[in-house]
């Protein structure tokens, strides 16, 4: 059944990345009448089967209307079905295990933001780009909202294999690796930069990326009338903090809450419509672009010179997530909500484990563990095996 939403993806772009899904040619094309109902009837068949029948035993409407942990209880005790469905086999396991008790990290969360609004941003700038968004871009750290701002990115090299120290922003940013052996005599550790936002008062804090930091700024007040606006995960967080159980219960409602949204997307196409406009191609320029993919804020700043690209730049959520500790020695995040994990058996620490899955990073779905002092591998966990 998971392969159904993505089908609907390649159906549309041609392909899903890699080798999952893909249309013959494998490119987008304009889309057809034929392309909007076959996609149409595998989002229902999903949703039917799977995202209700399965996953929530409700309907969509009727797990969207949670707004508080409490109401998630309730909501698990309210009937047979709905105590009986995955969504609630999965959270009485989580509690029962402790997983709503550790993986903490900073509770610090940044997302860009994603789904522009065609009517606000016919003429794209970076200026114009906050103001355009239906899923919100913005910071919290420190229990405080921020704007956005791409000008404060910045990713720091000092432990990182790469060649020099210090922090730049991405636009000046440069990606010279080092041999590891000789980066590891410098103290350098990971393949990973160290991505931080500059936010103000506060100086350069480290920032989780993903679902959980996408909810966290639909919670965000004053939104437009075209953003999303949902308190639910923040309230969760309020009732009983971030942890791997609520990292990956705001992935689950991200599920009705965007199938709802691809209901109403594929409504509106208009076929008949433009499918392509040749964009300009300046001589000189800077430019910044992002989306957030479903691990979380994916950035891509370059600089053109003379026709040409002279810098690119990618920053990644799984850079946000597990990039190492900084110039100034302030852990990544994922490094930070290692600390504090009950560990049963230390020559087997899965709950390291699930605490790295808990941010679904492009980690080839495997991690590591090894005994810092000897650097004898402990374990390997891997997705779906032993």
């Amino acid at each position: 059944m998971s392969q159904l939403p993505v089908e609907i993806y390649a159906i549309f772009g041609g392909q899903w990345p890699h080798s999952s899904f893909m249309i013959p040619g494998g490119v987008m094309g304009a889309p057809t009448l034929s392309d909007l109902t076959r996609s149409l009837a595998i989002l229902e068949h999903w949703g039917r089967e799977w995202l209700e029948g399965e996953w929530l035993g409700c309907s969509v409407d009727r797990w969207l209307e949670n707004k508080t942990w409490d109401d998630v209880l309730a909501w698990m005790d309210e009937n047979e079905s709905q105590n009986n469905s995955d969504c609630a086999f999965f959270l009485r396991w989580a509690m029962e295990i402790g997983l709503d008790k550790y993986g903490v990290g900073y509770d610090n969360y940044l997302a860009t933001g994603t789904f522009l609004d065609p009517e606000l941003y016919q003429h794209p700038t970076v200026e114009g780009r906050n103001a355009a968004l239906q899923s919100r871009s913005g910071i919290y750290a420190k229990g405080q909202f921020f704007d956005f701002d791409q000008a404060r990115v910045t990713e720091d090299i000092t432990h990182s294999f790469f060649k020099g120290t210090g922090s730049r922003h991405p636009w000046e940013g440069v990606t010279d690796p080092i041999d590891p052996v000789e980066g590891e005599a410098q103290q350098k550790y990971s393949w990973a930069k160290s991505p931080r936002y500059d936010v103000p008062n506060l100086g350069y804090v480290p920032l989780e990326a993903g679902p959980l930091a996408r909810q966290m700024m639909a919670a965000r007040p004053d939104a437009a009338a075209h953003q999303d606006y949902d308190p639910f995960i923040k309230n969760v967080i309020d009732q009983i903090g971030p942890n791997v159980m609520t990292r990956v219960l705001a992935r689950m409602h991200e599920a009705p809450k965007y199938f709802k949204k691809v209901q109403e997307w594929l409504g509106e196409l208009d076929l008949h419509a433009d499918f392509y406009a040749k964009p300009a191609e300046p001589q000189e320029g800077k430019g910044f672009g992002s989306t957030e993919a479903a691990r979380g804020s994916l950035s891509d700043w370059i600089v053109i010179e003379k026709g040409k690209i002279a810098n690119y730049q990618v920053v990644t959520p799984t850079a946000w997530n597990i990039g190492p500790r900084d110039g100034s020695n302030a852990l990544g995040p994922m490094e930070k909500s290692f600390i504090g994990t009950p560990i049963e058996n230390p020559d087997f620490p899965v709950e390291l484990g699930q605490v790295a899955h808990s941010y679904d990073s492009c980690l080839v779905c495997t991690v590591h563990a090894y005994d810092g002092k000897t650097g004898r591998q402990l374990a390997k966990f891997k997705m779906g095996g032993g």
